[in-house]
């Protein structure tokens, strides 16, 4: 992985377990994905979402996974 995506990666997983502990993953989800929908600027969410397509999200954590396949460009 490159750098970048490592990066990526990385704060992905740090979002994901802050909304971890809700007890209601689907809130979680929803909470991670409005994150980075709202927070990354296009070329970070295009970044993530390929990577999740092209490499199966190699090092996402689950929540982070589920988030991302549902964000729209």
């Amino acid at each position: 992985m490159s750098s970048n995506i490592n990066t990526l990666v990385k704060m992905a997983n740090d979002i994901s377990h802050f909304f971890d502990a809700d007890p209601d993953k689907e809130v979680a989800v929803e909470g991670i994905r409005n994150h980075i929908a709202k927070s990354w600027d296009i070329r970070m969410r295009k970044a993530i979402m390929a990577h999740l397509t092209q490499h199966d999200g190699e090092g996402l954590l689950p929540l982070a996974k589920t988030a991302i396949s549902r964000i729209t460009v």
